[in-house]
């Protein structure tokens, strides 16, 4: 519920979630893709509440303060169930682990992970990318990618939930609840109760399959502990290099097979992106900062310098379809030299394009070097495969010959320009680098 106090009301943006069993009070700003959840008591009658984009505040967490402190949740800020923030400023895309207490004047730098019943005290100031726990807290650790990585995928759960519980919540009326055995209870008087529980069991199915954690409602996700141990650092912080997830090709040759229409009806209602490849469902990685900044300004140098040409750009919401091989992916950018031919009923997945650009991360960098080049390779049209490292300045371009060969390119230093032939344009390595922090460490 959202009450008024001293003439202060909550404001939400309606994309976000605000289960009616939380309590939220008067100056509390809640942004976009907000989750929260039922029990939460934000107190915003002494001071004011900021909960930034694709946060979540999970069951009984309390948020308060002093009066005149100003909370603030930054971006993909994950408040988990039953922790306290009291005063503190939690950085962008932090996790802050279950019963946690974080004090007053509380600063936690972006991308930290807060174990669960951690203590910090008052006036702490968390460096970004430290894990912390203890009873006091400890810094004990730097953050690897591949543990920011699992944080982001959780977080992204909770972003993707709003729009779920908006379209698929709400009390259950007397006689309206599903046995077990998936028919309507006794004195149901509606039609087609248990057609629906059979659909939704049969959609569990797929998203069990694909599902790697513990829980068979989730979307593809594993706890950390699991993770690390699976990619031989055994969960016990190994070095940030041992914490790498297995390739997806290793998966390719799965036991169970869904049609391609089983994966568009699951990409329709999933907040998450998948790739589907004959018969099995994938998840995709999350990305760093720095592939993100990469990939941002790749995209704007190309509007830049395609200005008046005939070729069109996409981004990573652009599906690309290949019928030849079956693959559905999303590369990171595409270009389109011709008018783009969409497939499928719903005309969403592109089967064309020209120029394709990966950015490599380290968990999918030899997949997208070797298979999933060669799958590329089955396109038609395809003339130009970019990969950009997002840990050092190493660029590789791939190109068609005049007699259809393929031809590489690299390139490792900030002065050199790649030429992207399909298009005529070329772009500064020291332009796709701005802002990663690689200046001056060259290939």
């Amino acid at each position: 519920m959202l009450y008024e106090f001293k003439g202060h009301r909550p404001i939400v943006d309606p994309s976000a979630f605000v289960h009616p069993q939380a309590a939220v009070t008067g100056d509390v700003s809640i942004g976009k893709n907000v989750y929260i959840g039922p029990g939460a008591a934000i107190r915003g009658d002494w001071g004011r509440i900021i909960i930034e984009d694709g946060c979540n505040v999970q069951e009984s967490c309390t948020i308060h303060m002093f009066p005149g402190v100003t909370v603030r949740l930054k971006e993909g800020a994950h408040i988990g169930h039953g922790a306290i923030i009291h005063g503190a400023v939690i950085g962008r895309n932090c996790l802050i682990g279950m019963n946690s207490v974080i004090m007053d004047n509380v600063e936690i730098g972006d991308e930290c992970i807060i174990g669960a019943l951690t203590f910090i005290k008052a006036g702490e100031k968390i460096p970004r990318r430290s894990v912390v726990a203890g009873n006091p807290a400890k810094i004990l650790k730097e953050v690897s990618d591949e543990m920011l990585r699992w944080k982001t995928e959780g977080t992204a759960l909770y972003q993707s939930l709003p729009k779920e519980m908006r379209e698929g919540w709400g009390p259950v009326k007397d006689g309206e609840a599903a046995t077990e055995e998936g028919t309507a209870a006794p004195g149901s008087d509606e039609r087609g109760i248990a057609e629906k529980e059979a659909e939704r069991r049969r959609l569990l199915e797929v998203k069990e399959y694909i599902h790697i954690g513990d829980h068979p409602n989730d979307m593809p996700y594993q706890p950390w502990k699991k993770a690390s141990e699976e990619a031989g650092a055994g969960g016990d912080g190994g070095k940030p290099e041992d914490n790498i997830v297995k390739e997806p090709e290793a998966e390719y040759d799965g036991a169970r097979h869904f049609t391609p229409k089983d994966y568009i009806n699951l990409e329709r209602d999933s907040g998450l992106r998948h790739e589907f490849y004959r018969g099995t469902i994938f998840a995709m990685a999350g990305a760093s900062q720095e592939h993100n900044r990469i990939v941002f300004n790749m995209t704007r140098s190309l509007i830049l310098k395609m200005q008046g040409k005939s070729c069109d750009i996409f981004g990573s919401d652009q599906r690309v379809h290949i019928p030849s091989n079956s693959l559905y992916t999303y590369p990171d950018l595409t270009i389109v030299c011709d008018p783009a031919i969409m497939s499928g009923e719903e005309q969403m997945s592109m089967t064309n394009p020209s120029v394709i650009v990966e950015v490599l991360s380290p968990a999918t960098k030899d997949y997208d070097r070797t298979t999933k080049f060669r799958l590329y390779r089955d396109i038609p049209t395809f003339q130009e495969y970019i990969l950009i490292d997002s840990r050092s300045v190493l660029v590789e371009h791939h190109y068609k010959d005049v007699n259809g060969q393929w031809i590489c390119q690299t390139w490792g230093q900030f002065t050199d320009s790649l030429a992207i032939k399909k298009v005529d344009v070329s772009v500064l390595l020291s332009d796709i680098y701005k802002g990663t922090g690689l200046l001056g460490a060259t290939h």
